[in-house]
């Protein structure tokens, strides 16, 4: 292996985007939820039941058994803990596989939450 090579192998990542892996523009707030979710495809009727374990105003984490790809658009049923139900429109953008055979999924919000509608789940 020549010496141009071997340098090659080892510069650094200059790519903004691994630079900052977590790149969010509004704060997460922890919490537990229990929720419902489904693709929205036409024909599909499958539901997975999920836990939400963070949201923000402009996205959801949530755990569950099944492995949405990045980009799937989903409907995922909210309760909150008033017994309220709401149905926010969301957008996969990451995947993450756990050691228990969950999967941890990265969401945005088709339309930010308003502070009202956080205040619901908060």
């Amino acid at each position: 292996m020549s010496a141009i090579s071997a340098a090659a192998l080892v510069q650094p990542v200059r790519n903004p985007y691994f630079q900052n892996p977590d790149r969010r523009c509004a704060e997460r707030h922890a919490c537990t939820l229990e929720a419902t979710s489904h693709p929205i495809e036409v024909g599909e009727t499958l539901s997975w039941g999920a836990v939400v374990h963070d949201i923000s105003a402009v996205g959801i984490g949530l755990t569950l058994c099944y492995p949405f790809k990045p980009g799937t658009y989903l409907a995922v049923e909210l309760q909150s803990s008033e017994g309220m139900v709401r149905t926010l429109m969301v957008r996969v953008v990451n995947v993450n596989d756990q050691a228990d055979g969950q999967w941890r999924l990265g969401s945005e919000f088709i339309k930010p939450l308003t502070q009202s509608e956080m205040d619901l789940f908060l």
